[in-house]
């Protein structure tokens, strides 16, 4: 993946450190800390909460999303707006298979194992599991999603911070305000899987 910034805009490597070092900001500074994570008043009547959801709150909101959707989640999987056999024989979708995938690909495994899926088969396992099987699935993995949304708060605060300085007076600034926060979540992902 390349790391050169766009036009003005940091790069992914860049936002990254931008992180970082609002990450030890926060564990020095108290101060800048309690302005992402407390509420406070914004000069007028209104209190301004949290910056980013609490990772209880993402949690919390994850499992009844899945619970509150999960027809809707087996309405779309039985009734796809694209064939997935099809889409993930095209040659874009296996060039980018193997950009992250090498190895397997030159072996050919991803292609010979797709083109041996039956799709009905597939659509009868997802009907005889039901949607509960989707909504439980996710429940069971509550504490899963807490503690990765606890791993993850710092740097998604620090990224908030960072993208909350960024000007917005053109339409051109937010837009590039917009690639920033994008750069972040990429840079956050990153460094989570190990990735320099």
């Amino acid at each position: 993946m390349a790391n050169n910034g766009i036009g003005g805009l940091p790069s992914v490597s860049d936002i990254q450190a931008t992180i970082t070092a609002n990450v030890q900001r926060m564990e020095t500074d108290e101060d800048f800390r309690k302005s992402l994570v407390d509420p406070h008043p914004s000069g007028n009547p209104i209190s301004i909460g949290r910056r980013i959801p609490t990772p209880e709150k993402i949690a919390e909101l994850q499992v009844k999303g899945a619970k509150d959707n999960k027809q809707k989640w087996l309405d779309n999987t039985l009734l796809p707006r694209k064939n997935f056999k099809e889409e993930a024989l095209k040659p874009q979708a296996q060039e980018r298979y193997k950009n992250s995938m090498e190895r397997v690909i030159r072996e050919g495994r991803q292609a010979k194992g797709m083109a041996l899926v039956n799709e009905t088969e597939v659509h009868n396992t997802i009907k005889e599991l039901g949607a509960d099987h989707y909504a439980k699935g996710v429940e069971a993995r509550a504490a899963k999603v807490l503690r990765v949304a606890k791993e993850l708060d710092s740097d998604r605060l620090a990224l908030a911070a960072a993208v909350d300085a960024a000007p917005t007076s053109t339409e051109e600034q937010r837009e590039e305000k917009m690639i920033l926060n994008k750069r972040g979540q990429q840079a956050i992902g990153r460094k989570r899987r190990g990735i320099a």
